[in-house]
């Protein structure tokens, strides 16, 4: 292999590397982004949970690119559901921590997810939130 082509091998290699890293979540935006949607959530503003929700539903063209949109009736009732869900974990708890930070793939798709424990006096409660970028934005791809 010549140096002309090797040069243009190692910037293929480089520029492949990069978008693999942008399109992954780090743990900083995972934090972030959960303690926004928290915040969303406790104030019943739908409006803001839909930028950081992840699209859910049965158009698979949307799956894994598109936040949900709280001006279609059905999708807002779905974004007031997952509120209300994070709302009565929250309610019950006295605190929350975030645990663990990794990769899986799911359904052909690699995502990032962090585990999220909540106190309640002795009683602990993990769950699962999911993440994926959507046009340059992490969004929460799933909680359970």
């Amino acid at each position: 292999m010549n140096r002309k082509n090797r040069i243009y091998l190692v910037i293929i290699l480089v520029m492949v590397f990069v978008n693999q890293t942008n399109a992954q979540v780090l743990e900083v935006e995972a934090k972030k982004t959960t303690e926004s949607f928290f915040a969303f959530c406790k104030k019943n503003d739908f409006q803001n949970s839909a930028k950081l929700l992840a699209y859910m539903g049965a158009d698979q063209a949307r799956l894994y690119s598109d936040f949900y949109n709280p001006n279609n009736p059905d999708e807002l009732k779905e974004i007031k559901r997952i509120c209300k869900k994070i709302n009565a974990t929250l309610l019950i708890s006295d605190s929350y921590s975030f645990g663990d930070f990794e990769d899986k793939t799911i359904n052909g798709k690699k995502l990032q997810y962090m585990e999220v424990q909540f106190l309640s006096g002795s009683q602990k409660i993990k769950r699962k939130i999911f993440f994926v970028k959507i046009k340059d934005s992490v969004a929460i791809f799933d909680y359970n």
